[in-house]
């Protein structure tokens, strides 16, 4: 934390909002300490472009510290564009806390990059860390061998053979003077491992008198004792490689073939695929809503129902699984058990009406209860198109996996909705494809996705991809294309306002969505054809009513609806009165200029259905049918394909069915009859649609509940700043003071420990103090621990007063609890 003055030093945290989390760090020590975490670090990798990982791979490569010149001469940056390309990438490693100078000006980085790339560069340990176990006798010999000068000591030796390997010219030398075929099999040893292994595995031949000769100078080494792998030190690797070889660095993006848009063209294309999308989005919802559909056994949609709501909806498949995904995050939908087979006839009972697709009929994959809407779906369809559209791309935006992904890793599908395993370098690849398509030229766009996949890419190497994809980020492109967010191969303006949204902006996506989207349609033509047409997205109420009064026949920018005798009996069975259905239409019907009316055809229709609906009533008990019409009857009693309800007339006004009350309306209705329901009171028994709703959202499909993080404001980040630079790492006066003997004994064997984690730890072991330990098991399983009645007894910590124990050197964090 030295050198930094307080606007750098809150640059760096809000480039590293993660360590001024809650509780906030009191002292510098404790926020460096929170830079260096090897998760801290990872996550800031996977956010980093091509170059800035090359940079770190070759500086933990050289062992820092290291000159930058020398790291010039590793990645071929001298001069030029290479050279500028690696001063933005030391900038942007230093902006992150990861490398820094020292105070004689060598680069140094955080200890994790080494546990990041442990064989950087394809090299291993350096040939005195190698040689460390070695014998002195052993280094006499390979002295001896190379014809150099022989030193008394062991260390003394090790350092002269540590001074003539970090020579190149020098080992070039030695290698020169191998005998014949030897030089060749080191070379390609050097630039492949596969090669180094089967060259150490011969026994006889050019090859194993090649190993041989290379392990008795020291350019290949063994362990002590002749077990594991042979290894070539770094110094010997690089050497071999010769001084043309040069790291990969490559400070330029690859140039995907552009082609020229305009940006009324990409703000066109972006609207209509996101106007599409909200209007296909709404109608897979209204379908799980009136149809809900069943989950399987084993959890999630299966490929069944998603083809069931692609055909109901006409969506495809992806369509439907990332309406499915973001609406779940968003808490639109959730798994619920089965409803109660048996219907109540009870007076005042609603009975839930699928509409209009047929029933569904038993699935053999299902059993996992259904999928269906929760009470937040009734405010979400309420909403306009541009509203509707922000809380669903939000979800997506969050969601920890790529929701169109139907393959695992192992190639094995799954269904939609199934729980998996949080990945959040798939946030990093939504990113990555929104950056790149946003670093593109203006009035330019790429011509193909693959070209903009190895463009994102190269922003975020480490970011997860589907196994899937058979170019970069396809899945990815190909979701954020539906969603609206890139269109004609660039960012949309919706993309823009979606990289754009942060703290300070909260609602940047939705200011800019409402400016561009279409606002919802609340009146619609009605024409004669008995057809009403809706141009752009309708509002939730028109959708609402033409639904239940009408069948829908087509989506999009233009939807249709026809009326016919049945959609309009639904709507009558639903407790709604011709006068009504008649006033309602009226109102929402596009003002032409003439008299407000409704077309006759369709007046009609309403009138002439309410006149023979509910003119055949059913009531439960007995499933008894009764009318006025005594010839209606004798003709009901006497139509052939109503034979399977087995009638029999009791009174000239009175039929009596074998069937259920259902079975019976259904059947009746099928031959075109418009019956109504009957309570047992002689009341009309209401038919509602929808009306069936979950009352909750489980936390399924969640991971573990977190407290809410507020990411903290600038103004909040600066007063951090300035206290971080106010304090000193003196010690607290009201904390006590630390046996130093304590300290160090802790420091001897703690050795993955921090000093301010052995602080913490020597603190709670003199005050009997709880601790959160992060805990390396004998399998190299890294598990969190919460321990009290600490006892120090070393090498070991035992804990529950001595019935837990616990080596200090796999302790690799302490906290407080």
């Amino acid at each position: 934390m030295r050198g930094l003055d307080e606007d750098r030093l809150y640059r760096l945290l809000r480039a590293r909002p993660d360590a001024a989390g809650v509780p906030e760090p009191a002292l510098p020590a404790e926020l460096a300490e929170r830079l260096a975490r090897p998760g801290a670090v990872t996550a800031v990798l996977r956010r980093l472009p091509l170059p800035c990982l090359q940079t770190a791979e070759a500086l933990v490569a050289l062992g820092p510290p290291a000159d930058r010149a020398e790291l010039a001469r590793l990645l071929d940056a001298l001069d030029g564009e290479r050279a500028a390309g690696l001063d933005t990438a030391l900038q942007a490693l230093a902006g992150q806390a990861l490398v820094w100078p020292d105070p004689r000006g060598r680069l140094t980085c955080v200890p994790a990059l080494r546990q990041v790339w442990p064989h950087a560069l394809g090299l291993d340990a350096p040939l005195s860390e190698l040689l460390a176990d070695t014998t002195s006798e052993e280094l006499r010999a390979v002295l001896a061998l190379l014809r150099l000068r022989v030193p008394v000591t062991k260390q003394q030796r090790l350092d002269t053979l540590a001074e003539h390997f970090a020579d190149p010219a020098w080992l070039a030398t030695v290698v020169a003077g191998a005998p014949p075929g030897i030089a060749g099999l080191l070379e390609e040893s050097a630039r492949s491992t596969v090669t180094r292994q089967a060259l150490v595995a011969s026994a006889s031949g050019e090859a194993g008198r090649a190993a041989r000769w290379a392990r008795e100078r020291g350019l290949l080494v063994r362990a002590h004792h002749g077990y594991g792998p042979t290894r070539m030190p770094a110094e010997v690797t690089l050497a071999l490689r010769g001084p043309a070889w040069h790291a990969p660095f490559d400070p330029c993006p690859p140039e995907p073939d552009l082609v020229e848009v305009g940006v009324a063209e990409v703000e066109r294309e972006a609207v209509s695929a996101a106007t599409a999308f909200g209007s296909q989005a709404a109608s897979v919802l209204a379908e799980c809503a009136a149809r809900p559909p069943a989950l399987l056994k084993t959890g999630g949609v299966g490929p069944r129902e998603l083809g069931r709501l692609g055909r109901q909806t006409q969506c495809a498949e992806p369509l439907v699984r990332l309406v499915l995904e973001s609406a779940s995050a968003a808490g639109l939908l959730t798994g619920a058990a089965d409803p109660e087979t048996s219907r109540p006839t009870g007076k005042g009972i609603t009975r839930r009406v699928v509409a209009p697709s047929k029933r569904p009929s038993p699935d053999p994959e299902a059993g996992g209860g259904q999928l269906r809407v929760t009470p937040a779906y009734d405010a979400w369809a309420e909403l306009d198109p541009a509203r509707q559209l922000v809380e669903l791309v939000l979800a997506w935006w969050a969601l920890p996996f790529t929701p169109t992904a139907t393959q695992d890793r192992d190639g094995k599908a799954w269904p939609a909705l199934i729980s998996r395993s949080p990945n959040p370098s798939c946030r990093h690849a939504r990113r990555g494809v929104l950056t790149a398509a946003g670093r593109l030229p203006a009035g330019r766009g790429a011509a193909s996705a693959a070209g903009l996949g190895r463009l994102a890419a190269w922003h975020r190497p480490l970011a997860e991809q589907p196994a899937q994809d058979g170019t970069p980020f396809a899945t990815v492109l190909q979701e954020a294309e539906a969603l609206g967010l890139v269109a004609r191969g660039t960012l949309s303006p919706l993309g823009a306002a979606l990289a754009a949204q942060s703290a300070e902006q909260p609602t940047a996506l939705l200011d800019r969505a409402v400016g561009l989207l279409p606002a919802a349609t609340a009146q619609a033509r009605l024409g004669t054809d008995l057809t009403a047409v809706v141009t752009g997205p309708p509002t939730g109420r028109l959708a609402a009513l033409l639904d239940a009064v009408a069948d829908r026949e087509t989506r999009g920018t233009a939807s249709v609806w026809r009326f016919t005798p049945a959609s309009v009996r639904r709507a009558l069975d639903s407790g709604q009165s011709p006068q009504r259905l008649i006033a309602e239409l009226t109102a929402v019907r596009v003002d032409t200029g003439a008299a407000r009316r409704l077309p006759q055809p369709l007046v009609y229709l309403i009138n002439d259905t309410a006149r023979r609906h509910g003119r055949i009533r059913v009531t439960a008990p007995g499933c008894v049918l009764h009318g006025a019409d005594p010839a209606l009857l004798t003709e009901l009693a006497a139509h052939r394909r109503l034979a399977a309800l087995r009638l029999r007339l009791l009174a000239p006004t009175v039929l009596v069915s074998a069937a259920d009350p259902e079975q019976t309306l259904d059947a009746l209705r099928a031959e075109g009859y418009a019956p109504v329901a009957e309570a047992v009171d002689g009341t009309v028994r209401v038919e509602r649609t929808g009306a069936d709703r979950a009352e909750r959202v489980p936390a399924q499909r969640r991971p573990p509940a977190r407290p809410a993080r507020t990411p903290p404001s600038a103004a909040d980040l600066r007063a951090l700043a300035g206290r971080l630079l106010a304090a000193t790492d003196a010690p607290d006066p009201d904390e006590p003071a630390v046996d130093s003997r304590t300290e160090q004994a802790l420091a001897d064997r703690a050795l993955l420990l921090t000093p301010s984690a052995i602080r913490r730890l020597a603190r709670a072991l003199q005050a009997d103090r709880s601790v959160t330990i992060t805990y390396l098991t004998v399998d190299g399983d890294r598990t969190v621990r919460t321990l009290s009645g600490l006892e120090f007894d070393p090498p070991f910590l035992y804990a529950a007063d001595g019935r837990e124990e616990y080596a200090l050197a796999r302790i690799q964090d302490v906290q407080p609890a």
